[in-house]
């Protein structure tokens, strides 16, 4: 059929663009991992004015669209600089969508992280404590295992979620995925417009599928690794 073989034809130099999408997605989630962390804190700290600020920050991104974030960030970021006298005329507009995405995703992840950590069983940070390990070790050795496996699985979900989300950048003319998609299609005056967001549609299915197998395995070891009683007895061994 003719328009397999445009797919087919057109899908090498959709792929093209494809280093841009995994660059936005990688620095989007080291980010937005560091900011959650932080939130994460923020949420369960004992000052109230923090919790509130964290709070309040973490509703706005979580409940406001992605694509006004994304067109915020695009407009307001320059219009904010240009009155320290910061040009930001020679930015490209991959770091607009990385900063939008960033913020965004860190809302979400600090909710996973929280979650995560307020369903630790509390006695095994006190078992840990009685055996003499310290902060460092609680939260290396009880903590952020049984975090990580906890998290993970919502985490994941939300990369992936962040991955298609990435197709937004084309609204400030990020040449991504998507973005190269309608390049081809404009380029062609339309002619193969659907099969081209179709192939770009399988692209982002396949590195989603690939990474909810990688998270699914590694889950399944986290969680053989976490049996609670070997995490204490593990965890008194390196005490002694």
């Amino acid at each position: 059929m003719k328009q397999i073989e445009f797919m087919i034809d057109k899908l090498p130099t959709i792929l093209s663009a494809l280093p841009v999408t995994l660059k936005i997605l990688g620095f989007s989630v080291g980010i937005a991992f560091v900011l959650g962390m932080i939130l994460t804190y923020a949420k369960v700290c004992e000052n109230k004015i923090i919790r509130t600020i964290a709070s309040i920050y973490i509703s706005f991104m979580r409940g406001t669209p992605m694509i006004v974030q994304l067109l915020l960030a695009f407009i307001g970021i320059p219009l904010i600089l240009s009155n320290l006298q910061i040009n930001t005329s020679n930015w490209n507009n991959i770091l607009y969508a990385i900063i939008a995405f960033s913020m965004n995703e860190a809302a979400f992840f600090a909710e996973i992280f929280r979650s995560a950590y307020l369903d630790i069983d509390k006695g095994q940070i006190e078992a840990g404590k009685s055996i003499g390990m310290t902060k460092f070790q609680i939260f290396r050795r009880i903590i952020f295992p049984q975090s990580a496996a906890k998290a993970l699985p919502n985490t994941t979900n939300m990369i992936i979620e962040l991955m298609k989300n990435t197709s937004l950048g084309i609204a400030i003319g990020v040449a991504d995925v998507m973005g190269m998609a309608k390049q081809i299609s404009y380029n062609n005056y339309g002619i193969g417009q659907t099969e081209t967001f179709i192939a770009a549609g399988i692209i982002y299915w396949i590195m989603g599928s690939i990474m909810f197998a990688i998270s699914h395995n590694v889950t399944l070891r986290l969680n053989r690794c976490n049996d609670s009683s070997l995490i204490i007895e593990k965890a008194s061994y390196t005490t002694q």
